[in-house]
């Protein structure tokens, strides 16, 4: 149940684009400081009286009753005050038209809900519109989009349109033009419409669902009738209020079950509109997620400290989506004949769900200044609450891969870059609550290959023939992560070199933080045992050189000190060669 009505409304312009047609009022032509239709025939009227010596306060349409002995026409008001049509038009401009004054305050100019409606023509979600209005506001806005729609505003253009089917914005400018002497303005001219307009009218309403905004309907008995008489209700209609609405108004919201919503400006109104659109075909975009696009997004909106938002949004809400995946049935863990075949696929699904996720924290690790690492860190948090407790002890611990590989990528990425700030955030900063005293601990002491992939006797592997390999898990996490980490580090070296890097980092930080002398020796175990030159050592130890000021340790990793640090690298060296004095 979706309780704002303006999302609901928005999610209606996204899942069916171009199915609803705006119908528009005077309410947005005032908000621009233009006048009314009937405010501008009763201006004429003073107008006229002004002319003849005479007062028509405070009822200028009654006066020009009882003086004329008929209502007041638009068109006959203008024969009487102008004889020629330059003239006319030298009359008409100060009620639509801006002067350098009104651009300066902003006055006779789209506004931004016409702004914001013409994005939405652009956009796609919106083709047809129908206005009450003379002015020209909405097809500037239009214009200034690169829209140029196909206009309607008097029974000669009527019948040489072109059929609206085909037409990517048709508009209708229901009452005329207003430099079009034949424009409605009295309710009388207001009463009816011609027959091919009502035929124009009959067909929009039963094929467009409707977003009514500005209008009030009272003085619009033929616009009225032509909404009350269609007899089909395919689509919701919309009805956007500043305030309570008239009897009139009323009727249509229950005659055509209409949505209505209080808004406190059509700018407001649009504009929300138009930002929920947005936020919703970026959400469909990205379920399922292409990568790719993922990246692209993070990127942008890196770039831009005023989508910090969105990009807290955007990552929030795949991780929520990955997370709700892993609860289902799809993942479970008990029930099922256990196989290494069965380890190996489940690794492949889990794989595939986090890779939009894992390319997405790749690129704010690579890219990120520092200021939105947090959204890594509390990513990671989530992914290690593991759904389930109870079943196969390897697949209990496997849950814990899709946080692996995250982590993994993430680091690799910030290390890369020398990003080392964000290179504590998501080694130092997650944390998980131990089982035993419910105690925060870093979350490095779970979240380890050897951790991972334990199935209680012997560590599993992840894919066949592995079992005579040394690290088999750290080979095969070392082939995933190349994938992702392509664009970052291009060239193969310098990627095998960041990534044994890291691992001796995360080595040494499970000594520091975890177990003292804990080993989790990764594929540089192996990779530089008969070598003289054993880099990542060479890396710290390049390091320890520079002594506290080292950015690594500025950063806050090893209490910031060198010497810390070079006790830590002592005793794991010690250990590793212990483990590993039997590999060749």
């Amino acid at each position: 149940m979706i309780n704002d009505p303006l999302l609901k409304l928005a999610f209606s312009l996204e899942a069916s684009p171009g199915v609803y047609a705006l119908l528009l009022g005077s309410g947005l032509s005032r908000d621009a400081g233009i006048p009314a239709g009937w405010d501008i025939v009763l201006d004429l009227i003073r107008r006229l009286a002004a002319m003849s010596g005479a007062d028509p306060e405070p009822d200028p349409d009654n006066w020009y009753r009882q003086t004329f002995n008929k209502i007041p026409k638009y068109d006959e008001l203008m024969d009487n005050i102008a004889a020629t049509q330059s003239e006319r038009r030298n009359i008409l401009r100060p009620y639509f038209e801006p002067t350098e004054d009104d651009l300066e305050q902003g006055r006779k100019a789209p506004t931004l809900a016409h702004r914001t409606i013409a994005a939405l023509v652009k956009m796609g979600y919106i083709r047809m519109i129908l206005t009450t209005n003379f002015d020209k506001l909405t097809e500037i806005a239009l214009n200034d989009e690169g829209v140029f729609p196909d206009i309607v505003s008097s029974e000669d253009q009527l019948n040489g349109s072109i059929p609206y089917v085909h037409s990517k914005c048709y508009l209708v400018k229901l009452h005329g033009d207003y430099i079009d002497t034949r424009i409605k303005n009295t309710p009388e001219e207001l009463a009816t419409y011609s027959p091919k307009m009502n035929e124009l009218l009959d067909r929009i309403f039963d094929d467009f669902g409707l977003i009514v905004c500005g209008w009030s309907s009272s003085s619009d008995t033929a616009l009225r009738n032509a909404i009350l008489r269609c007899p089909n209700r395919r689509f919701t209609t919309f009805w956007l209020s500043k305030g309570d609405i008239n009897e009139d108004a009323e009727e249509i919201v229950n005659n055509r079950k209409a949505e209505l919503i209080k808004i406190d400006s059509a700018d407001q109104a649009f504009n929300e509109i138009k930002e929920k659109v947005e936020s919703i075909n970026e959400l469909h975009r990205f379920h399922p997620m292409s990568a790719a696009v993922a990246v692209s997004t993070v990127k942008r909106y890196l770039v831009d400290s005023r989508q910090r938002i969105r990009l807290h949004d955007l990552i929030r809400d795949e991780t929520e989506r990955v997370c709700n995946e892993l609860k289902t049935d799809r993942f479970k863990i008990d029930g099922i004949k256990f196989s290494d075949e069965l380890f190996q696929k489940r690794m492949l699904e889990y794989e595939s769900l986090i890779q939009p996720l894992s390319s997405m924290l790749s690129a704010l690790s690579y890219y990120d200044n520092g200021e939105n690492a947090h959204l890594v860190t509390s990513t990671i948090e989530r992914l290690a609450n593991k759904p389930r407790d109870s079943g196969i002890i390897g697949l209990i611990n496997l849950q814990l891969y899709p946080a692996l590989l995250v982590f993994y990528s993430a680091d690799i990425c910030a290390l890369s870059s020398n990003k080392f700030n964000n290179l504590k955030y998501i080694l130092i900063e997650p944390k998980f609550k131990a089982y035993f005293d419910g105690e925060k601990e870093p979350i490095i002491g779970k979240l380890n290959v050897y951790a991972v992939f334990d199935q209680g006797a012997e560590i599993l592997v992840p894919r066949p023939n592995a079992k005579t390999e040394h690290t088999p898990a750290n080979n095969y996490l070392f082939d995933v992560i190349r994938s992702i980490s392509k664009d970052y580090i291009p060239d193969d070296v310098k990627y095998e070199e960041t990534f044994d890097i890291f691992e001796y980092i995360l080595s040494l930080l499970y000594c520091d933080l975890v177990q003292g002398s804990g080993s989790l020796p990764g594929r540089f175990g192996w990779r530089y045992k008969r070598s003289q030159k054993f880099l990542p050592s060479e890396f710290i130890k390049n390091g320890i050189k520079l002594g506290d000021n080292w950015n690594f340790l500025k950063s806050g990793f090893f209490n910031g000190s060198a010497d810390h640090l070079s006790k830590i690298v002592e005793e794991y060296d010690s250990r590793l060669k212990e483990v590993t004095r039997g590999w060749h």
